[in-house]
């Protein structure tokens, strides 16, 4: 049973998309428990973990097949319209009005969470400045950037002046200067307003920037959880080695031979030498090398272990956002596939509305019989191109 002293328990969720145990059925998350407490939390797996679901679930907008879960004390079967009221949400992907400024937008959405109609257009006006749109308020949101666009859901996710904010991949889609100024509003909002936040994401480094705590899901399944200083602290002390990043003014190839001839290994990226160690004396030693060699220490400091060498040993079959071919899961099972040439090929549905076996891509659901034929043109289109390269 959860306590007034989580923002969040969950005890036993499973939700399975088709019928449950059918051949085709997809299990989307399995049996998962774990509770949050109050402060900046995140929710972290790669695409297809089960994260989005698990949020919709909690917000009323899924029904999970068996467990129960509490969301600031109240029950998400019973009580989702309360929840709804005192959560604010920001979707993913987005959801605009055609033809509607962005003003109404956001104050169309606190008369949805329960707010009187002034107040509503008060608040919505007060969360558009604060995000940085006041200039933009009155234009038609068809018309807004994709950062604009991300900034339009935070607005819209603050206007119920929320005790819990649940944001699902906030970066999305932002330029590098927009990810900066999405991360630092969010952790203004967290430490400056005191408004607990679960951010959702499979970004390592917006993680690492905005939240102290983690749940890492894989497959829909908890694979760990806890501080995030308490998560890298304890992954560096498992490897019991740590890495000195050290820079150097000089011939680089007389140091590399000095290290070695003293018995220390290295790795140079970006002009960056890594040296693992497991001795704390290796300071002293990198200095006498130096000296030898007669080359300059620019720096040198101890990388620390980052939430992504966690993440990564965590989940062994994480692929880096930049490459095009992935897991698709199946019965159960993983196909090795190019998910970018995949998803040009067929439609996503929704798992709610369809009766039909379907498979999971990623987050989200195609139908099964257009995966297969999608499947079948690839293969037939690798087969025609290796047959060219052949000839």
């Amino acid at each position: 049973m959860g306590s007034h002293k989580e923002i969040l328990y969950i005890d036993g969720i499973t939700k399975i998309f088709g019928k449950a145990g059918s051949a085709h059925s997809v299990v989307a998350l399995n049996n998962i428990s774990f509770s949050l407490t109050p402060g900046a939390n995140s929710i972290l797996g790669p695409n297809g973990a089960g994260k989005s679901t698990l949020i919709k679930i909690l917000l009323g907008y899924l029904r999970a097949n068996n467990g129960s879960a509490q969301v600031l004390g109240y029950d998400i079967f019973k009580e989702g319209k309360k929840i709804r009221e005192i959560v604010g949400y920001m979707p993913e992907h987005h959801t605009l009005i055609p033809g509607v400024n962005a003003i109404k937008q956001v104050s169309l959405l606190g008369r949805i969470s329960g707010l009187p109609k002034s107040e509503a257009m008060q608040r919505a006006h007060e969360t558009l400045q604060y995000v940085g749109l006041d200039e933009a308020r009155y234009r038609k949101v068809d018309e807004f950037s994709s950062g604009m666009l991300q900034r339009l859901k935070l607005a819209q996710s603050l206007v119920n002046d929320p005790e819990l904010l649940i944001l699902d991949e906030p970066t999305n889609g932002l330029d590098p200067k927009g990810r900066l100024d999405m991360i630092a509003l969010i952790r203004e909002i967290s430490q400056d307003h005191a408004i607990n936040i679960i951010v959702s994401s499979h970004l390592l480094p917006d993680v690492e920037a905005t939240c102290d705590y983690a749940t890492i899901l894989n497959y829909g399944k908890v694979v760990a959880q806890g501080g995030i200083l308490e998560l890298t602290g304890l992954e560096a002390k498992s490897q019991e080695q740590r890495i000195m990043n050290v820079r150097i003014k000089g011939n680089m190839n007389d140091f590399l031979v000095g290290l070695k001839d003293n018995g220390l290994t290295f790795k140079v990226e970006d002009k960056i030498i890594q040296i693992p160690f497991l001795k704390d004396d290796i300071s002293r030693k990198i200095l006498e090398i130096a000296f030898e060699t007669k080359v300059q220490i620019r720096s040198i400091s101890p990388r620390k272990t980052i939430l992504e060498d966690v993440f990564v040993h965590k989940i062994e079959d994480v692929k880096d956002a930049s490459v095009e071919t992935g897991f698709v899961q199946e019965s159960g099972s993983q196909t090795n596939i190019n998910i970018a040439e995949l998803k040009k090929l067929i439609p996503f549905v929704d798992p709610e509305k369809e009766k039909g076996p379907l498979v999971k891509i990623e987050d989200r659901f195609v139908r099964k019989k257009d995966f297969d034929k999608a499947v079948k043109t690839i293969q037939k289109n690798m087969k025609k191109k290796q047959g060219e390269s052949e000839k």
